[in-house]
Parts: C-alpha cells; structure tokens; sequence
C-alpha cells in the first residue's frame, strides 16, 4: 500500500507538470532550445516475460539533460519502480526474468552461478531503481545525403536494491552507435549498445544488445506521430530475447516544452504484453 500511495503522489505530480507546460506556453515558437533539460515520465507495463508469473510494473522517471554543444549530450535517468512481484528484475532500462546465484528450480538455461533458474516471490516491492546515464556525440552532422553519426557511452549505476530485485546491485557498462536522418516531414533514427552488466553474490548476467529503430513523421508544427521497433538480447540463459512495439505521440508546445505518450504490445515472449505511458519535458 505503501508503494502505491507513492506511485499516486509521483502520478500527481506528473500530471501536474505537464499541465503546467500546458498553461506556461509564453515562449515564442523558434526560440533556440536550452543547455538543460528536465522531463519527467510515467511507464506501465504487464507481462510475465517468459516466467509463470504475470508482474505489472509501474515506473517514473527524473531524466535530466545537459547539452555543452550543439553535438555532445548527457543525460541521466533517475527511476522510481514499484512492481506486483519478484519474477522479474529491472536492468538496463529493461526486464528480464529474475535469476540469481542460490536460485535452483524453475526452468533455465543453467547459465547462473547456481543453476540459472527463474523463480519469483509473489510480495510487490517498490523503490529506487538504478540510474542510467548516456552520454552521445555526433561525430559526423546530418548531410544533404547522409546521416548523422553519434557514437554512445553507457554507465549504469547500482542505486536499486538487489534484493528485491529492482536492480542487479552492480555498475554497468556499454557503448554504441546511433544513425539519425531527416526526409522532409519525416525522421529516421538507430541505436545499437552492447552492454557489459556487472555480477554479484546473487546476479550474473550476460552481456547483451539492446536496439532502436525509429520512424516519425510531423503532422505540424506542433503535433508529431511515430513508431519504435525495439528490443534485447537475453541477459540470462534460458530466457527469450525482448522485443516490442511502440506507437508514440508528442505535442510541441514550444522549442522548449514538449509532451507525449505511447502505447506499447509486446512481440516476444521475453517482452511485456502491454504497455502505455506519457512524459512532459521542457528545456531552459
């Protein structure tokens, strides 16, 4: 009960940022966009990911955003996660079934310390989860007939408490690359990170890729439309690769203020079934 009067406290709280960027729109539309950013985003997603156990996981996120120049970024995501049970563990901004070292029965691939099982305990837990911070810098601007070329560093730090398994206990590490390309009304973009987790006494998982890609289309000036194919490779043995897919829709107030949501169906069974959520963002 507990988590869930947080949850409706952050879920006020959302709502009413976004409603004040509603009411707070007196910037004139092509006004040079900020140095910082701050948005704040609420995630829900139902599923059992392969396990024998369907947990409905509520997020909300603090992102923060600094940009020194027009071509390096850094962003860092600070999580609050409640989730109806153990069977799943949050890593790397994903799910996956939950494995630990002195786990095992269950169905696994035995790629665990002690069996790679995937069980889970049927209490909720909530708190703190990691923080993700990624760092990019375009290293070659969009031309007339090329992409953008934006190379990726991925840090992941064990803020989540292990136990409950809303994290691992453990830094991550990983890099990537990103291509982004605009055609008029229409934009393209894709990532690849290749992710290093880190291992404890209770979590050893593999390294694994996560993807992005991205389709959008601007209706207006104001008013945008898209749709994300993404996923992950298994970060533990015996379990399915994540993949799933997202149409998503964003309000452009002004430069500096934006809101969104999107609803998500999961495509595999190491993927949510469902999922929505909504954001506001707005720089300075």
């Amino acid at each position: 009960m507990k988590g869930r009067k947080i949850l409706k406290t952050w879920i006020g709280l959302l709502l009413g940022t976004i409603g004040l960027l509603f009411f707070q729109t007196t910037t004139a539309l092509g006004a040079t966009a900020g140095t910082y950013s701050a948005g704040l985003g609420f995630d829900f997603a139902t599923g059992d990911y392969g396990t024998d156990q369907t947990t409905d996981s509520y997020q909300l996120a603090l992102s923060l955003g600094y940009f020194p120049t027009e071509r390096l970024d850094i962003v860092l995501d600070i999580p609050y996660l409640y989730q109806s049970n153990s069977s799943t563990v949050a890593l790397g901004g994903m799910r996956f079934p939950r494995q630990t070292s002195n786990m095992t029965s269950g169905t696994g691939g035995g790629g665990m310390g002690g069996g790679g099982a995937v069980t889970g305990t049927n209490s909720s837990q909530n708190g703190l989860g990691d923080i993700n911070a990624t760092a990019g810098y375009i290293l070659i601007p969009e031309g007339v007939k090329s992409p953008m070329l934006r190379p990726l560093v991925y840090a992941k730090f064990p803020t989540a408490d292990e136990d409950k398994g809303l994290g691992t206990g453990a830094f991550d590490f990983g890099g990537g690359l990103s291509l982004g390309k605009y055609f008029g009304d229409w934009s393209t973009y894709v990532e690849a990170l290749y992710i290093t987790p880190g291992s404890t006494s209770s979590y050893n998982p593999d390294n694994y890729w996560t993807s992005l890609a991205a389709v959008s289309y601007r209706r207006t000036e104001h008013l945008a439309y898209g749709i994300d194919l993404s996923g992950a490779t298994a970060a533990f043995a015996g379990v399915s690769d994540a993949l799933d897919v997202k149409l998503k829709a964003s309000y452009r107030m002004t430069p500096q203020r934006t809101v969104g949501c999107y609803v998500l169906k999961g495509l595999s069974d190491g993927s949510a079934d469902y999922g929505a959520g909504l954001y506001g963002a707005i720089s300075f």
